[in-house]
């Protein structure tokens, strides 16, 4: 019998992109909570399938990205602390494409993003402890391939809720990347 401790929420502003809410079990000594299970979500309709596994520790004020790798889908979720989440369209031919969608994932929820093959990704650290964040991914990384978009792009116009108490830390990569209009892409 199919156990429902996994719920899965469409995110309506822009296709593809996901959220998974797992159902938390706390007690006396803590929680439970079961993050990942492949059976449950392929009977509601998620089918990926992850080869590669990457955790990232970020401290406070900290913002990554934004990052694209063809080919690669990630399912990002917060193992402590709480981050600001940003996925934005690339699909050439999407009637969203250069929309974003932001959310804050956190330890207390566990709430996992889905961020299907075809979207820039990148978050910012809201936690003043800092956050671990992971990321499932359906392809092996390969720094070939990958490449970015200055999370600052004004015709983005992202709002990353970046908080004045706190240093901006953002690598000199990230923040030297282009504008998502100085990248061609194919036409599918």
């Amino acid at each position: 019998m199919l156990r429902t401790e996994l719920e899965i929420e469409h995110i309506e502003q822009i296709d593809g992109l996901k959220l998974i809410r797992p159902k938390l079990f706390p007690d006396t000594r803590g929680y439970f909570v079961e993050s990942y299970n492949e059976y449950e979500l392929g009977a509601l309709g998620f089918s990926e399938k992850f080869k590669q596994d990457n955790h990232s520790y970020s401290k406070c004020g900290v913002l990554r990205g934004l990052h694209a790798q063809p080919g690669m889908g990630k399912l990002v979720s917060v193992i402590s602390g709480e981050i600001y989440d940003v996925a934005v369209d690339i699909r050439s031919m999407s009637k969203t494409f250069g929309k974003w969608y932001g959310v804050v994932l956190d330890e207390k929820t566990r709430t996992a993003f889905w961020i299907p093959d075809g979207f820039l990704h990148g978050f910012y650290v809201l936690s003043e402890e800092g956050a671990h964040v992971t990321y499932k991914c359906t392809a092996i990384y390969n720094e070939q391939v990958e490449f970015g978009v200055n999370p600052f792009d004004p015709e983005l116009a992202i709002d990353w809720h970046i908080s004045n108490s706190y240093k901006l830390i953002i690598s000199d990569r990230d923040r030297s990347h282009q504008n998502l209009k100085c990248l061609s892409f194919k036409k599918e």
